[in-house]
């Protein structure tokens, strides 16, 4: 692959899709991104029904600073494109009556700082200046992980030994559980739990993540929460908004169902719109597809770097049950954020990680943008959506889902003392076997590849093909790790190894780890 003009695909328009295509038209590279849905933004879709508007996916804007890096590296403001609230309270948290003998149930953590020190010190003598503390360690490993890991590429296992890394070991816990290190600084389970939330998302449970990603509270207390006006629908057509004046191509409802490689190389990908199918020669392909997918679906054995039965050893994030609910009346019990903790704890993750089954008596998660965001439902009605983490590869049928809607239905009546069933105006649900057909999830999981200690930086899926060299990897499986903003972090990685190792004769503007 040489001279100017190369062409490269981009399968899926994801955070990844949309960051990598981005970078390479910058550069000088003919991007064309083919999505197999009718949406940009992959699980960042959304629902409009009912005169309300809600996302279905991603509900949490987290490192803001990251997101506005993205808009500069493009040569643009964020600003000018959609604004940006810091959500407060952060959250709100239901807890059962009998937790630790409290008569109170629930616990609203400010977006303030000293205030939520405040409430922490409510709950447990000298846990104010505790959670100072532990943020503050909790920031050291967030900036170890950003100047260190989190834009780079791995290309063997001594990229990740560095004098940071050796500077810092001992303040890393690399070898102590989340848990254990929230337990040394706090005794009282409403604030162990608040801390130890984060981990849902990592693809685990608190005690077996590595303490190092307590980085992940910093970003909650210290960089704080955010809503973007629109919610993330917004933030994804902003990036396609960008990456078109870029000169990148967006064909839609139309599915890659092959890669053709040849001499170690990738030649060409055909294309499936309706009852057509094209074949279209490509110089590099970006995977922003579901890598399991992409690799035991779209390529032939021997192109694919790893076999569907290693793929066993893994460790994957959850699955979710979602339901999507509008409701005739405001909700003013309610945080934008909240969650129901009232329910054994360990029992629900066992069955999302250890014997995979649905849990007896759910934790869940509920997301109120009307609360922040009035557009998003009629007036004085709210947007509700419930998100129930569970096991991959379960059954989902529709009549689970009716029962396990009435369960969350239930406990959020008991704990509240309103009454809810009559004021829904609609439902939807939406669980593993949407995410299998609609995004070609392996097994149903809503966040791709766990961030676990050994699936991490050189430990995670390369972000490049073992076999084709010319096949990237860009999303929530591969480099830097789970979440929209990894995600598009992972498209400008997979961009600078293409620029790299298959540089455009024509480029004009480099893309680099410190570029923006």
């Amino acid at each position: 692959m040489s001279g100017a003009g190369k062409r490269v695909v981009v399968i899926g328009a994801g955070f990844g899709g949309l960051s990598a295509s981005a970078y390479l038209a910058q550069a000088g590279y003919d991007v064309t991104v083919y999505e197999k849905n009718s949406w940009v933004g992959g699980r960042a879709r959304i629902l409009s029904r009912d005169g309300f508007t809600m996302d279905m996916g991603p509900s949490w804007y987290w490192m803001p600073e990251e997101h506005d890096r993205w808009f500069r590296d493009m040569g643009v403001r964020r600003e000018d494109y959609y604004a940006i609230h810091r959500v407060d309270p952060s959250y709100k948290v239901f807890y059962g009556e009998s937790l630790a003998g409290e008569s109170r149930n629930e616990v609203t953590v400010p977006a303030n700082f000293e205030d939520a020190k405040r409430v922490f010190e409510s709950y447990e003598t000298g846990a104010g200046a505790k959670l100072e503390a532990f943020v503050d360690q909790a920031r050291r490993k967030y900036e170890f992980a950003m100047s260190s890991f989190i834009y780079r590429n791995f290309y063997s296992p001594l990229d990740m030994i560095n004098g940071s890394l050796v500077r810092n070991l001992r303040r890393l816990n690399l070898f102590k559980s989340y848990r254990t290190l929230i337990q040394r600084y706090f005794s009282h389970p409403y604030l162990q739990k608040i801390l130890e939330f984060p981990v849902v998302f990592l693809g685990s449970y608190a005690a077996k993540t590595p303490a190092i990603y307590t980085l992940m509270n910093y970003i909650d207390f210290g960089l704080g929460t955010w809503y973007p006006d629109g919610g993330f629908g917004r933030v994804v057509r902003a990036m396609q908004e960008v990456a078109e004046s870029k000169g990148v191509r967006f064909v839609f409802n139309t599915e890659v169902t092959s890669i053709r490689g040849s001499n170690g190389q990738a030649q060409s990908v055909f294309l499936r719109s309706g009852i057509d199918e094209d074949e279209i020669q490509t110089d590099a392909i970006v995977a922003n597809a579901d890598y399991v997918h992409v690799e035991n679906s779209l390529l032939q054995p021997g192109d694919r770097s790893m076999p569907l039965e290693k793929w066993g050893n893994r460790t994957f994030a959850p699955a979710v049950l979602n339901y999507y609910v509008g409701f005739n009346r405001k909700l003013p019990e309610f945080a934008h954020h909240t969650f129901f903790f009232d329910t054994d704890w360990n029992d629900h993750f066992d069955a999302v990680y250890g014997e995979r089954r649905w849990p007896a008596d759910p934790l869940f998660y509920l997301h109120l943008p009307s609360i922040t965001d009035p557009s998003c439902a009629p007036p004085g009605q709210e947007a509700m959506f419930i998100l129930v983490p569970s096991a991959i590869g379960l059954d989902d049928e529709d009549d689970l889902r009716e029962r396990y809607f009435n369960r969350v239905i239930d406990r959020m009546e008991a704990l509240t003392g309103e009454s809810y069933r009559d004021a829904i105006v609609f439902k939807e649900s939406m669980s593993i076997r949407e995410f299998k057909s609609d995004y070609n999830s392996h097994e149903g999981t809503a966040f791709g590849l766990g961030q676990t200690l050994f699936q991490t930086a050189y430990f995670r899926p390369m972000n490049r093909s073992k076999k084709l060299k010319n096949l990237y990897y860009a999303g929530h499986y591969t480099v830097p790790g789970t979440g929209t903003t990894m995600s598009m972090i992972s498209g400008k990685l997979a961009a600078m190894r293409i620029n790299q190792e298959w540089p455009h004769s024509g480029a004009h503007v480099p893309i680099g780890a410190g570029w923006g």
